[in-house]
């Protein structure tokens, strides 16, 4: 039986490295899962929201951010990607660089999971569906994503801030034994100079 990527108006696409059956499949089960939760919600008499506040918005929009990393690039979450994904190699922050394995529907899976663009939209979904039925439980559950996202953010700060005073640290050295240099060319066979502020520069006594 020939790939998808093997026939019709598909043949000649990277069949090696893009599975397209095993993508349809993963749309499929995205659009089936939604529209199966739409006719629960309709055959139950649940009513969806007219629209989300723009605090839930924000809300589930940092949770989904968070939860999308957590799974696509944490390593303690590695061993959920470990059948599907082969390490490469460790990144900053506790997060890790992993390649989809495997063929058909285990590369498929293995590149969904690797890649926290493309799970975006199915934890989105998630949050959204479980809202329209237990709110208040959703809310709490984004809540405690959202605070980790906010803290990795403030640690990120802090190692930003931290390399940018280490830069300057090192600059300012730099530019002192710049000084240092030109001084011994200028007054050959003496000491250090003295530089006061405001002032031209006064060689020590050698």
């Amino acid at each position: 039986m020939k790939a998808l990527q093997e026939t019709g108006p598909f043949a000649g696409y990277d069949s090696e490295h893009h599975p397209l059956g095993s993508y349809a499949a993963l749309i499929g089960t995205f659009g089936t899962s939604m529209l199966g939760f739409l006719g629960w919600m309709g055959a139950s008499g649940r009513r969806l929201p007219e629209r989300l506040g723009w605090k839930d918005l924000a809300l589930f929009g940092v949770a989904t951010h968070a939860v999308t990393r957590l799974v696509a690039l944490d390593r303690v979450t590695s061993t959920l990607r470990a059948p599907f994904v082969r390490f490469d190699s460790d990144s900053t922050a506790g997060e890790v660089v992993e390649t989809a394995r495997g063929e058909g529907p285990r590369r498929a899976l293995g590149e969904l999971l690797d890649c926290p663009f493309c799970l975006s939209p199915w934890v989105a979904t998630g949050f959204v569906a479980a809202s329209t039925v237990r709110p208040r439980e959703t809310r709490f559950v984004a809540s405690i994503f959202a605070l980790s996202a906010a803290s990795f953010f403030l640690h990120r700060a802090y190692e930003w801030l931290g390399e940018g005073l280490h830069r300057t640290r090192a600059q300012v050295k730099l530019l002192e034994k710049q000084q240092e240099r030109e001084a011994a060319v200028q007054f050959p066979g003496r000491g250090p100079q003295v530089v006061e502020s405001g002032r031209a520069p006064i060689p020590s006594p050698s």
